[in-house]
């Protein structure tokens, strides 16, 4: 019989291998557990302003399937809740240099290279000129 050591060590392996980002790596720390997807009845969300924030917590269905799937392309889901105006960073472009920044297929740029889409409000990654030097070295 495992041990209770074993077997938390095992739930925590597994845990871990069933959210991953699509690169590979296991999402950071501000990615809700799986176990907090909860489905709402259509009709109680359809009209909810803030996913990010629905009684306390992501609405995750907002932008996942209950498998974890996105519902849309990850810029376009971004774009049917929030309005970019003049002067925003552009996305789907190559990042020319390697950063340790989650990125679309292709090293492309998304809202979430970013924006953190799994903490209320998609707060940045990090500070905002730390950030931006990440990429943008001479800032």
């Amino acid at each position: 019989m495992p041990s209770r050591l074993a077997l938390a060590t095992l739930t925590l392996i597994a845990a871990a291998s069933c959210v991953r980002r699509p690169d590979g790596r296991v999402p950071d720390a501000g990615a809700p557990p799986r176990a907090a997807f909860e489905v709402y009845p259509a009709e109680q969300v359809a009209g909810v302003k803030d996913p990010h924030d629905y009684k306390g917590k992501a609405l995750c269905q907002r932008c996942h399937t209950p498998d974890l799937k996105l519902t849309n392309a990850p810029n376009a889901l971004c774009v049917e809740c929030h309005r970019f105006g003049h002067g925003n960073h552009p996305v789907d472009v190559v990042q020319e240099t390697p950063v340790d920044l989650p990125l679309l297929a292709g090293g492309k740029l998304a809202c979430h290279t970013c924006h953190d889409p799994h903490r209320k409000k998609s707060v940045l990654r990090t500070g905002f000129n730390n950030l931006c030097k990440t990429c943008h070295k001479g800032h």
